[in-house]
């Protein structure tokens, strides 16, 4: 990756380092932090994606990388073989040679020897068939000369020859091994061209390797940089977040005092003659596993014979929930919007007497005592809600 790649990682670094921080001051744009974070998410997400590719073209480099180096060790053993194979072609071809030169002088030798007698003979004139029985002491006698005669022409003859078929054989001899030397000659000088192309080829892809590396490390700095960014962003959410959740507090506790000092003991009891709380508002033992703490978010009347007794409306409202089944453990139950941001619930009901919509006023019997849904026994289940948030409801109960 040439110059222009560097510019972009080295500006992109900065970039993703010296952005720009948000004042954590009273009133920080939470959403813009949030877009802030969807965009470095983004970019982090690129760079992966980035990185895998990167990391997969480094995985095919070192594969092509380890084939040409296998390669290169297979072209190195067969040019030893060849070597090894032409220094003995060449010692063969040296030694056929030299036999080749002494069986020419051997040959030369005997010429020699058959011209010199064939000259001699035409010097000193060939014998006759009548020199040779003068000579002759006897027919067997002359029988002998002409023989020996004849066997010495005989065996000059066969002995050129058979030093001209030597010679050939030499020849041809020479000949094979020049040629199987000029062969191998030709496979070395194709080992050596493939070796050179295969250590130039290895050069190229170590240097796409290199490069390779150089831009994961690039794309690793400028995502360790913007998921360095994002953790201070997520800092900075989570403290505007519990900046704004407090403050949401406090006005919900400003809230609630208000409504506690408006509706201070303005609630009635909502079973009349049963004042016993058997479970109150706030963490308590779980009733089905002792083991286990829970948060009640109510508080339980229960008292003898409590079962089917009447449960009154706390105050006056409307019904906007009166349900039958589990519904989420609360059983058969009744919810009262009174306005002003209070509800009321009445839960683990045996019966319902009024219905969703209507308008029911404070003392008015809108269900029966039960223990459906989650329950260990007959009781009331009864919440105060301050906007949609469960409350203690003995500061709103009349005493």
């Amino acid at each position: 990756m040439g110059s222009f790649f560097k510019k972009i990682i080295v500006i992109a670094l900065v970039f993703a380092v010296a952005l720009p921080a948000i004042t954590m001051h009273a009133q920080v744009n939470l959403q813009e932090l949030r877009n802030n974070r969807a965009d470095l998410r983004r970019s982090i997400a690129n760079a992966q994606n980035e990185l895998g590719q990167i990391g997969r073209a480094i995985s095919e480099a070192e594969r092509e990388m380890e084939r040409i180096d296998v390669e290169m060790m297979r072209v190195m053993d067969e040019m030893i073989i060849v070597l090894n194979d032409l220094d003995l072609v060449e010692g063969r071809l040296e030694q056929a040679e030299i036999e080749l030169e002494a069986a020419r002088v051997y040959r030369n030798v005997h010429e020699k020897i058959v011209h010199d007698r064939l000259r001699a003979l035409h010097e000193h004139g060939q014998p006759t068939l009548l020199d040779v029985l003068v000579q002759s002491t006897s027919v067997r006698d002359f029988m002998l000369r002409m023989e020996w005669m004849t066997q010495i022409s005989r065996q000059d003859q066969q002995m050129l020859q058979r030093l001209e078929e030597a010679e050939v054989r030499y020849i041809a001899s020479v000949e094979d091994e020049a040629r199987l030397r000029n062969t191998l000659i030709a496979l070395e000088d194709s080992l050596t061209r493939s070796s050179e192309e295969l250590s130039l080829l290895m050069d190229e892809w170590e240097t796409t390797h290199e490069r390779l590396l150089g831009e994961q490390l690039s794309f690793e700095q400028l995502r360790d940089a913007y998921q360095a960014r994002e953790r201070t962003i997520d800092q900075q959410i989570a403290a505007e977040e519990r900046r704004q959740e407090a403050e949401r507090e406090r006005q919900r506790q400003r809230a609630l005092a208000a409504l506690q000092s408006e509706f201070n003991g303005e609630l009635m009891w909502p079973v009349p003659g049963f004042f016993q709380i058997s479970s109150p508002y706030g963490n308590r033992p779980n009733p089905f596993n002792r083991a286990r703490t829970q948060f009640h978010s109510g508080i339980d009347i229960a008292g003898r014979g409590i079962n089917g007794a009447n449960v009154l409306a706390s105050r006056d409202g409307y019904v906007v929930r009166a349900a039958t089944g589990w519904n989420g453990g609360y059983g058969t139950m009744i919810i009262i919007d009174h306005g002003g941001g209070m509800r009321t619930l009445y839960a683990h009901l045996s019966a319902l007497l009024v219905s969703q919509g209507q308008r029911v006023y404070e003392g008015q019997v809108i269900g029966r005592v039960g223990s459906t849904g989650n329950s260990t026994g007959p009781h009331l289940h009864f919440e105060v809600q301050i906007n949609g948030r469960h409350t203690n409801p003995m500061p709103f109960l009349r005493g």
